[in-house]
């Protein structure tokens, strides 16, 4: 079956080798790689890196994986084993097991975090922050948040959809992701658009699609670990962060479902001593909520964006965002995909804590930026290599993927000083090189 507005393979290679060339996440190898397939189903439907402003809206992540001749089988479980630490973590902790480590049953850290070896945690708090987590992204409870707050945020869930019943329907998934179709939904399963909430889906006939139910800003990830990291402790924001990172694991699994809602279930029914109540659930989701017209302000980071490691500071979001919520000064740092600065995105927390009844004594955390006294070398970006002229653009990707640095300066025979290369330069020569060879749009 033909589908339309899927990323042609050439592209989503080109997209995954600068992606990889020049990106590096404070994870293992194997799940940095894992979040990258992840990541290009994303850049297809926006146009972004490789794709120029192109968008291939119906692009699935096993669109993605096919296009990188990996296994579809091994990568989804891969990804369910990450789940399922998580899940082994969750009951053992119930069942009164020494957890005080956030790592796996071979002693690995959970999501390859390597600092989650030596931080010891509190197993009941991970369970607390598991279950806000689950929980207050659930469109049920947002529509609630909604009522009760008096604000706007929007959702939806992912379904899976039958393809020729959506191209019969003249949809697609920018259409069924961005518009709402909440009084809809009875419709689409009796005309068999949608196949069902959860199960295994046929990659010839079938995609795992998000619909949007109602229209709305949505919500900041990064908000909600920081919120529950105030309101609560760090140990509840790290639960948080867990179940976000299962909503983001469990987007292409063996079985599709929803595993960061269920494991909350989980908690709620088996956990006596939870001390979370559903106003707690609907306080966290109206304060997660990104206010209308402040889109642009407020960072949503995904897995990647949270674990991709800057630079400069060699530290990533996610770290830098414990560091915010225990109080120790943090530097400017770009988050999200629309990189807004750290620094920026805590001033506003600050400000939208500042009405929260339950704190008692909110004491914002220091903000520190670099001085602007400081000497220009001390900041300036050290971490360049050189080329000579006649480097070609392979070259200058192994280059990026050998150092890891951040510029390449091409100089001549005599080494002056040419010009500079980043992995953004290299965008329009791959993308010009494959539309040369490739006669269309489908995968």
């Amino acid at each position: 079956m033909f589908l339309h507005s899927v990323a042609p393979k050439e592209l989503i290679q080109a997209d995954y080798e600068v992606l990889s060339s020049y990106e590096h996440l404070d994870t293992t190898r194997d799940i940095e790689d894992l979040l990258f397939i992840q990541s290009l189903e994303g850049r297809a439907h926006n146009g972004s890196g490789v794709f120029d402003k192109k968008t291939y809206v119906n692009t699935s992540i096993d669109d993605v994986v096919r296009a990188l001749d990996r296994d579809a089988d091994e990568i989804k479980h891969k990804r369910q084993a990450i789940i399922d630490d998580m899940v082994d973590f969750v009951e053992a902790a119930m069942n009164g097991g020494k957890r005080d480590k956030l790592l796996n049953a071979k002693g690995d850290p959970i999501l390859g975090i390597r600092f989650f070896h030596d931080r010891r945690v509190n197993p009941r708090d991970i369970l607390r922050g598991l279950y806000l987590g689950g929980l207050r992204d659930n469109p049920d409870i947002r529509k609630k948040a909604e009522k009760i707050y008096q604000t706007k945020i929007g959702g939806g869930r992912c379904y899976i959809i039958d393809v020729k019943t959506m191209l019969d329907m003249k949809l697609d998934g920018e259409l069924l992701a961005h518009d709402a179709y909440e009084d809809k939904i009875d419709e689409f399963q009796k005309k068999g658009l949608i196949v069902g909430t959860e199960g295994a889906a046929d990659p010839k006939t079938q995609r795992y699609f998000y619909i949007r139910h109602r229209l709305g800003p949505g919500q900041s990830d990064d908000a909600a670990f920081i919120m529950a990291g105030i309101l609560y402790n760090v140990d509840v924001a790290l639960g948080v962060f867990l179940a976000d990172a299962i909503d983001t694991l469990e987007k292409y699994a063996p079985i599709y479902k929803d595993q960061d809602g269920a494991l909350s279930f989980l908690i709620g029914r088996g956990f006596k001593d939870l001390q979370i109540s559903m106003e707690d659930v609907y306080e966290l989701s109206s304060l997660a909520a990104i206010p209308v017209l402040e889109e642009h302000m407020i960072p949503d980071s995904s897995l990647r964006y949270l674990l991709a490691i800057d630079q400069r500071s060699q530290s990533c979001a996610f770290k830098t965002h414990l560091d915010f919520i225990e109080g120790r000064p943090v530097a400017a740092l770009p988050v999200s995909f629309r990189r807004i600065l750290s620094t920026q995105f805590y001033e506003y927390i600050n400000r939208r804590l500042m009405n929260v009844q339950k704190l008692e004594r909110f004491v914002a955390p220091n903000l520190t930026i670099q001085a602007l006294e400081q000497l220009a070398v001390e900041v300036a970006k050290k971490d360049f290599c050189t080329m000579s002229k006649d480097a070609t653009v392979a070259e200058v990707v192994k280059k990026f993927k050998e150092t890891k640095c951040e510029t390449v300066i091409i100089q001549d025979k005599n080494n002056k000083v040419i010009g500079t290369i980043n992995p953004l330069d290299l965008l329009r020569p791959m993308d010009d090189r494959t539309d040369r060879g490739n006669g269309g749009h489908h995968a």
